[in-house]
């Protein structure tokens, strides 16, 4: 068995992936049904023929982006897969006859045209939302400027609302991290990019992939020390060094949790505090609307390919999820809450009882 079929990841059900498909292919089905029979005057029979063709060729490179790498597959046992499908299959034919049964009526000629750009639009979406990969991404992590971060933040270089949102973030991550320092602490950041959080310039040791980040950060005094690292699982720190590990957005990034989440074990003081934010993505949640669309928009338009892999997100987390993640890899959650509505801030400690 290879290593990455034993590793677990936070991702969106699978059930709801592939309801979510069966949705779209019978709405693509019924709406190219609808059209050319309406349009074009082809015969009913012949207009679902092409509809089903469609459907079919859809879920074809569906599931070929669901299953197109062992960092975001999701598997369905045979017998679940032919029960959805037979559901996903009586709904369809239900849809097709509604259809038929109001074409005797005269169908307003708007109906097939809303359902096309429904299954346009949400096929684009569920493209985008599906398709991560963390090694792919940090291919083109490696490689970003020093000011990639700090861009962010810039209204002349992006939209006013993602200024606003990630300066709030950085801000808030500042104050969160300051409540919990105390002067002569030790503060690691593993996954740190240039550190663009610490205005305050707190004694950071910071770790990442990306040296240009690490090298500026050093620079400008956002960072005490750094290590650059190609695995974050193997940081070389001193073990039981640090009273205080900042995970800021990263564990949605890294292939291996379980062995990341090891290493902060390990570096940890037995009475130091982790610090974790992670996006709250929930399924068809605002983060999932609201990055998807990012994605799309920087990945197909302005050509990211970073962009493209959604910039590595291969977990998804929630609370319970955060909580039941942390809990199977030694530590306790103590608090976290909800920032923006976007985002997870979390503090934790190593469980005693290991």
């Amino acid at each position: 068995m290879h290593e990455h079929e034993v590793v677990q990841r936070w991702r969106h059900p699978a059930v709801l992936i592939f309801l979510l498909g069966g949705f779209l292919g019978a709405a693509l089905n019924l709406g190219t049904t609808l059209l050319l029979a309406l349009r074009f005057s082809v015969t009913p029979l012949a207009a679902f023929f092409v509809g089903t063709f469609l459907n079919q060729a859809f879920h074809y490179f569906y599931y070929h982006v669901v299953y197109v790498n062992h960092e975001i597959r999701m598997r369905t046992s045979l017998p679940i897969h032919l029960f959805l499908s037979f559901w996903v299959s009586l709904g369809a034919a239900a849809l097709l006859w509604a259809g038929l049964a109001i074409l005797r009526w005269s169908l307003p000629w708007d109906l097939p045209a809303c359902l096309a750009v429904l299954a346009a639009s949400n096929a684009l979406l569920n493209r985008i939302s599906t398709f991560s990969s963390a090694k792919m991404a940090e291919v083109e992590y490696k490689e970003m400027n020093e000011s990639y971060y700090d861009d962010h933040t810039d209204e002349t270089k992006v939209s006013r609302f993602r200024a606003w949102y990630h300066r709030s973030r950085y801000e808030k991550l500042t104050r969160f991290v300051s409540d919990h320092y105390r002067k002569g602490m030790r503060v690691a950041d593993l996954g740190c990019g240039n550190c663009w959080w610490n205005t305050r310039r707190l004694p950071v040791t910071g770790v990442d992939i990306n040296a240009k980040m690490l090298q500026w950060a050093r620079k400008h005094g956002r960072l005490k020390d750094y290590r650059v690292c190609a695995d974050l699982a193997k940081t070389g720190l001193k073990s039981r060094n640090f009273d205080l590990v900042l995970m800021s957005e990263v564990l949605e990034h890294v292939f291996d949790h379980r062995k990341v989440l090891a290493e902060v074990h390990r570096v940890l003081k037995g009475d130091g505090t982790f610090l974790i934010t992670v996006p709250y993505d929930f399924f068809l949640g605002p983060f999932f609307i609201l990055f998807n669309l990012n994605c799309l928009y920087m990945g197909y338009v302005r050509g990211s390919e970073y962009h493209k892999y959604r910039c590595g997100h291969i977990h998804h987390f929630t609370q319970n999820r955060l909580r039941k993640t942390l809990a199977e890899n030694g530590f306790v959650l103590e608090n976290v809450f909800v920032v923006n509505g976007l985002l997870l801030y979390a503090t934790a400690h190593k469980n005693k009882e290991n």
